[in-house]
């Protein structure tokens, strides 16, 4: 009884404490990752620089000419340093952001990311990039104030 008891408390610990990085199809990851922008190229170029500014990351890379952005964060562990390593006291965070012309009003935006420096899926990077995003698109200078004809 206790063997199988063990066993249980063993086979509980192993696959609730083991949460692997969920798997996601070519077309699920299209759909995470790329949007079209209703916006010219500079514009919508632009507005990425922004987005991941407003994020808190540093642009790293900027090659306007290639459509092609890179932003990196950092985050210090040293709070949960007595539950963590201290070669992994530091978590690198990068945004990689491709921005390609579709039609002269109309821009794609891809964006991929990094943890580390390994390729991995940030759902939470991901939906915050593409919201501060919508944001800056959607700004624009505001109207004049009307004239009063007295």
């Amino acid at each position: 009884m206790r063997v199988l008891l063990c066993a249980v408390v063993t086979a509980c610990v192993c696959l609730g404490g083991c949460q692997s990085e969920p798997r996601y199809s070519q077309a699920q990851l299209n759909a995470l990752e790329t949007r079209e922008i209703d916006a010219p190229l500079a514009e919508t170029f632009t507005a990425a620089s922004n987005a991941l500014f407003d994020a808190g990351y540093t642009i790293a890379m900027s090659d306007r000419a290639g459509g092609l952005l890179t932003g990196t964060k950092r985050h210090d562990r040293k709070r949960d340093e007595m539950f963590v390593k201290k070669s992994n006291r530091w978590v690198d965070y990068t945004l990689s952001v491709q921005v390609r012309r579709l039609e002269p009003k109309v821009s794609a935006v891809r964006v991929k990311t990094a943890i580390n420096g390994e390729p991995r899926v940030d759902l939470a990077a991901i939906d915050e990039f593409w919201i501060l995003m919508q944001r800056q698109v959607l700004m624009h200078e505001p109207l004049p104030k009307p004239q009063i004809a007295e």
